[in-house]
């Protein structure tokens, strides 16, 4: 059901961005995009696991939820840059934006993103790459709430700085969930490679 939404609501935000030339709308789809990625990993991750002896099951999905927790919060780490870089030139030129559309489709990233959080809410601490789920459901509600301030502000002041200055705000949260996973994931990674040498000494 969340995977639905999330493609669902990915495809709306891209073409809206691309139709609207909106900014803010555009790191929300690359936000949603890496969100993606991650479920993608994660389901692969499972379906490599029902595979292995059931011995080592226990220490692959550790290493597994903390690979992945590592690429996603790189991937996010490079999805705020290039926004940032792209919200600076738009503050330069101020690009006309479509507004209405804008204020529609982040009125509903809203909703569906703060539905999302909702229901991830209870297992947001069970492991790694569902916290990181839980965490990008935040991150997403946070932009779009800020795509709709900034479309409210167009619409009814023709601020055309808005969008870009909602995008500089998005790429802040987004570069905090990164930083966050990545320290989860760094953390991970190295008790596991501590046990592992513990265990090889031992032996």
């Amino acid at each position: 059901m969340i995977l639905g939404l999330r493609i669902a609501l990915f495809s709306i935000e891209l073409a809206t961005a691309i139709w609207s030339h909106s900014l803010s709308l555009l790191a929300g789809a690359g936000h949603l995009f890496a969100d993606l990625l991650t479920l993608g990993l994660t389901f692969i991750a499972a379906w490599v696991l029902q595979r292995q002896p059931l011995d080592r099951t226990a220490q692959t999905e550790r290493r597994w939820k903390a690979w992945i927790g590592l690429i996603n919060g790189i991937s996010l780490g490079a999805i705020a840059l290039l926004i940032a870089l792209e919200a600076v030139k738009h503050l330069q030129t101020n690009e006309s934006v479509a507004s209405l559309p804008m204020l529609l489709v982040a009125g509903l990233s809203l909703a569906v993103n703060a539905f999302v959080v909702y229901l991830l809410y209870r297992h947001r601490d069970r492991d790694l790459n569902l916290r990181g789920v839980f965490l990008h459901g935040v991150a997403d509600a946070t932009s779009a709430l800020s795509a709709l301030v900034a479309a409210s502000v167009m619409y009814w002041f023709d601020w055309l700085w808005a969008d870009a200055a909602a995008s500089l705000f998005v790429v802040l949260v987004i570069s905090l969930s990164a930083l966050s996973l990545m320290k989860s994931a760094w953390h991970l990674l190295w008790q596991d490679a501590s046990r592992s040498s513990h265990e090889d000494t031992v032996n």
